[in-house]
């Protein structure tokens, strides 16, 4: 396959990436309010975390779902990009080759580990503190290497338009900003936090599919 068919798959699942992101946003959000996974990702006491799973269900099977293809989707669209790009720095390429599949498995741990806290929500006593903190500390290692491989991929990519340098800055400093001021709660700032995760990776996907596809249009002209 060559770099311009690369470039164009990438720029495709960015965008359905990005709509998978947008539905299971709204369903999180807007379908049944308390629903969106942030919640149970950090650690607070038992009986509220309970309360809020059980009050989660059944959208947040729904979220959980569509999470699981947004994984498929935004792994194949970064993997393309990097395919694309590989030959600007190969070693950065393998690099965020590997790191993207982690995040992706990460994911798909953190998914199980949370579908399964909502059967034992429904048991008498299933759900346990050590449980909570298991959850919370998934979620944490995945948001940490997600935001290591993005800074990673922000020196793989091209940077001569406007939109190409909004990615760039936007995957170097997006996650890496908002991820510890969720994940730690730096000062106060955690539902802010969330909410610059969501727009960092909204608007990333968007800049990804416009770099990706005119990078595609360049590189078939000058072939």
């Amino acid at each position: 396959m060559q770099k311009s068919a690369y470039l164009k798959q990438s720029a495709v699942l960015s965008v359905i990436a990005f709509i998978l992101l947008m539905i299971a946003f709204s369903v999180g959000q807007f379908a049944s309010p308390g629903a969106g996974q942030e919640q149970f990702e950090y650690i607070y006491a038992l009986e509220k975390y309970v309360s809020n799973l059980v009050g989660a269900e059944p959208a947040l099977r729904t979220v959980l779902f569509f999470d699981a293809l947004f994984a498929l989707c935004y792994t194949a669209a970064i993997c393309f990009a990097i395919l694309g790009f590989a030959s600007r720095n190969m070693p950065v390429a393998w690099f965020c080759g590997l790191g993207i599949l982690s995040v992706m498995g990460l994911d798909y741990w953190e998914n199980i580990t949370m579908v399964q806290s909502l059967d034992l929500a429904a048991i008498e006593g299933g759900m346990t503190q050590e449980r909570v903190v298991y959850l919370a500390t998934v979620s944490a290692v995945k948001w940490h290497t997600s935001a290591a491989v993005l800074f990673a991929i922000s020196f793989l990519l091209p940077r001569k338009t406007l939109a190409e340098l909004l990615l760039v800055w936007g995957t170097r400093l997006g996650l890496a900003i908002a991820v510890p001021l969720f994940v730690v709660n730096a000062f106060d700032m955690r539902e802010m936090a969330s909410w610059m995760i969501l727009m960092s990776m909204g608007s990333g996907f968007v800049l990804l599919a416009l770099v990706a596809w005119q990078n595609a249009r360049e590189t078939e002209a000058a072939e």
